[in-house]
């Protein structure tokens, strides 16, 4: 078989997992100049890792017309796992600094804040939870979790749909103490009853963090927090270590302040640990994150499907999935953070801080973006969701920059390891400077 039928090969079998590739001739013509190269696997990676090198670089040192880096700091990884003894590719691109007003350098160790993240975490915590038997989804809340009486025949389940409409009698993220906030949450009730739409809402991984609260301190017949729980059954089996609730260091970024706290005010006002935001992570520990989901040993093939489950195809929010999962959707980055060139089945979380973590469980691709993107200016119309004018178009043009480049690093690493029985380990980070 001549190497152009081997690239087609490789190139079909994308298609054949639900990739949509508009440029896949350009990927086939990259893909046949790439692996002609009378070089090894690591060198035809490291072309492909130094152009994407550029456009991190690139969108690290872009201002708005108003003079304004968009951001001040990045991590990016690209994860390329490996279960059949081929050899993993990691490549990571780390700079700038960890706050806009302290000089401080980014590095491998830095936590971000990731905000709407957390809720990936939670889902995956409940999907645990229920295959370990202490968690029924069809539970209505009101009879496991006497504090929300209001949410009448709504089940866990419908939470993590985001089934109906909820609203709360007052402000959470405005109460002045924790104990006030909690008061306000417990009003909850819903305005629609439906199972046929969803709405975003970051009240049901609130109620849900809150729930298994109630039903594993029952369980172990002791009061247990939501970040003790995530931590005795997520975080620490999976060995997640850069992970955390409240972090007590200070090597910190993406969450606007030096305070050492979650950005979000809502999980502030709360304590920080609920089931919505309050995850600080690392690059490092979302891939090792997309291994074990990969793997299928943490939790079962159902759950994994359910994380890329397209819940309500017609509704207006039809690129939001189980707990506001962004799935693959016709309309591509206009709709959803997952590239349509990742498999049917797969899918991603974005933060308010502007994080986004991206996860094709058929083709065992990961991507991360974590980003210090909150931004503060007296002058409100400089500021757009708390990140500089033209941080979203910025984004998006830079994540579709690396697709095209994650893709054909794809291609390549199959190429050789099919074909060539290259196998190699490869764990690439660089560093783009800035702070001390």
């Amino acid at each position: 078989m001549n190497r152009e039928r081997k690239i087609d090969e490789l190139l079909d079998s994308l298609i054949k997992s639900g990739s949509e590739i508009d440029y896949l001739k350009e990927l086939k013509e990259q893909s046949l100049d790439a692996t002609k190269k009378d070089v090894d696997l690591k060198e035809v990676l490291n072309d492909i890792a130094n152009e994407i090198k550029e456009q991190t670089e690139n969108f690290l040192n872009q201002k708005n017309q108003y003079g304004t880096n968009l951001i001040s700091g990045i991590s990016t990884c690209i994860y390329l796992p490996d279960f059949k003894g081929n050899g993993e590719y990691k490549l990571k691109l780390i700079g700038g600094i960890r706050n806009r007003n302290i000089d401080l350098k980014i590095n491998e160790n830095t936590m971000f804040d990731v905000t709407s993240i957390t809720k990936l975490y939670t889902l995956i915590l409940l999907f645990k939870l229920e295959e370990l038997g202490l968690v029924n989804l069809n539970s209505k809340i009101k009879d496991i979790n006497p504090d929300f009486q209001n949410l009448e025949d709504f089940t866990l389940n419908d939470l993590v749909r985001l089934c109906g409409e909820l609203r709360t009698n007052g402000n959470v993220a405005q109460a002045r103490t924790k104990e006030e906030a909690y008061e306000i949450l417990k009003s909850l009730y819903l305005t629609s009853n439906t199972r046929e739409e969803n709405k975003y809402t970051d009240f049901g991984a609130i109620v849900i963090s809150n729930t298994i609260e109630k039903i594993v301190s029952k369980h172990f017949n002791r009061e247990m927090k939501f970040d003790d729980i995530m931590k005795l059954f997520l975080l620490e089996p999976l060995g997640l270590n850069g992970t955390e609730f409240n972090p007590k260091s200070d090597n910190l970024s993406g969450n606007g302040n030096t305070l050492c706290l979650v950005h979000d005010p809502k999980s502030r006002i709360l304590g920080g640990a609920v089931g919505h935001a309050g995850l600080f992570t690392t690059s490092d520990d979302l891939a090792r994150l997309a291994k074990e989901l990969y793997s299928v040993n943490y939790i079962n093939r159902k759950h994994l499907e359910r994380l890329g489950e397209i819940t309500f195809p017609s509704s207006v929010q039809s690129n939001k999935g189980n707990l506001g999962i962004y799935v693959k959707h016709p309309d591509g980055y206009a709709k959803t953070f997952t590239p349509k060139e990742f498999s049917k089945g797969s899918f991603s979380h974005q933060g308010w801080t502007g994080a986004v973590a991206t996860f094709d469980p058929n083709n065992l691709i990961h991507n991360n973006i974590l980003v210090n993107a909150i931004y503060q200016d007296e002058n409100k119309d400089k500021v757009k969701s708390d990140k500089p004018i033209g941080f979203g178009n910025a984004f998006e043009e830079y994540q579709k920059q690396i697709t095209r480049n994650i893709m054909l690093m794809w291609v390549a690493k199959q190429y050789y390891n099919r074909y060539c029985n290259i196998k190699e380990n490869i764990d690439d980070t660089k560093f783009l400077g800035w702070g001390k």
